[in-house]
């Protein structure tokens, strides 16, 4: 298990990253399991948009495909002015996102972990307010049981912020329409003598 510290609006947040994190189901390692650089991307967009600022204040924030980390949403909350963040993903990940919620100083109720495949729903009483995703979408195959999900959260009003690679048809052709807001080029994390780009969309249904 190792810590990284990174900077959420000049606010240094603690990322707890367990290594060795495995699907029980395949015995493969979980990437999810650590910090990736799309999470920076994301949670800088929200820091720097006042439209994104806005819309988190008091907001209860879910993010979908949290991995082990949960940045987008410990910082919606630690750093942006958001009542609450719901943190899911498969039950293997589920003690990395305790630890980082806890590790920002969270308590349980404003850093609440649920386990969340994609296809399922979460009980009809929670109300959320915003979804954030980064890093998730990857493979065309997987986008119907997010877009399921996805509908399943889905209010009047819901806006899906995304740092994503460039896999938003499927989500398109189940109704969702996707616009990209920003594009960012910056150095790596672990290797910053290269860089890449990043795109964040927005997802509207």
């Amino acid at each position: 298990m190792g810590a990284l510290h990174v900077a959420v609006t000049g606010r240094a947040m603690a990322v707890v990253e367990r290594d060795g994190t495995h699907d029980p189901a395949t015995g493969r390692v979980l990437t999810g399991s650590w910090l990736w650089d799309s999470s920076l991307v994301l949670a800088s967009h929200l820091a720097a948009a006042d439209s994104a600022r806005f819309r988190l204040r008091g907001a209860t924030v879910l993010e979908l495909g949290a991995g082990g980390t949960g940045l987008q949403g410990i910082a919606a909350v630690a750093c942006l002015g958001a009542a609450r963040c719901v943190l899911t993903d498969m039950r293997p990940l589920l003690p990395g996102l305790r630890a980082n919620a806890d590790a920002n100083g969270l308590t349980a109720a404003q850093g609440d972990v649920r386990e969340l495949r994609w296809g399922d729903k979460l009980e009809h009483q929670l109300r959320v307010d915003v979804v954030l995703m980064s890093d998730v979408v990857y493979d065309p195959l997987d986008m119907p049981a997010m877009a399921a999900t996805l509908r399943g959260l889905w209010r009047e009003g819901r806006e899906v912020r995304d740092s994503v690679q460039d896999c938003m048809g499927v989500l398109r052709e189940h109704g969702f329409e996707v616009a990209e807001v920003e594009r960012v080029t910056m150095p790596l994390l672990r290797d910053p003598d290269h860089t890449a780009a990043f795109a964040i969309y927005r997802v509207s249904l």
